[in-house]
């Protein structure tokens, strides 16, 4: 197979996972789908050669799975917060390659806070603009997957906090 295959057919798995977490209405299997998706997407940006991008992706990735195992359990949640945050701002320092970067640190700290610390509407339009984040990523690496995966993901994001709000009020 070659490179160029697998990182179209990377992508495109990890934005039909991401799809499927973010329309769910049910808290722990977005975490656990989002954090299978995060390390399809690290493998993704690994092959594109965005660094940084692949990096960051394993931390969410092991962010995002952590999440779904210390939902409901308040201290537990600010512990893996501090954490991650910590971690994120290591590995963005350590991979720093430019202002760009500042961008996709900004996108993981804004999801360390949401997976740890909101559920509902609330996680969903965060999630929103982190898409709007990556998607500069996206852009500069010139990689369709992701740029498609951020305006479905976004578009996903909407839905599902849509989706929960007619929920709530049913």
């Amino acid at each position: 197979m070659s490179n160029t295959l697998l990182i179209h057919a990377s992508g495109l798995i990890a934005l039909a996972l991401n799809v499927v977490a973010l329309v769910c209405t049910c808290e722990r299997s977005l975490r656990l789908r989002s954090g299978v998706a995060g390390m399809i997407w690290a493998l993704n940006n690994f092959l594109m050669g965005a660094n940084v991008a692949a990096a960051l992706s394993v931390v969410s990735a092991g962010r995002t799975a952590t999440s779904a195992v210390t939902l409901g359990e308040r201290r537990s949640r600010t512990i893996g917060f501090a954490v991650f945050a910590a971690l994120t701002l290591t590995v963005g320092l350590w991979t720093w390659g430019g202002w760009a970067s500042l961008l996709m640190v900004g996108a993981s700290l804004m999801s360390t806070y949401a997976v740890f610390h909101l559920t509902g509407r609330s996680l969903r339009w965060v999630m929103l603009a982190v898409s709007a984040l990556w998607m500069v990523n996206a852009w500069s690496y010139g990689s369709w997957e992701q740029m498609a995966a951020n305006l479905i993901s976004a578009a996903a994001s909407l839905y599902g906090a849509c989706r929960m709000s007619r929920s709530a009020s049913a």
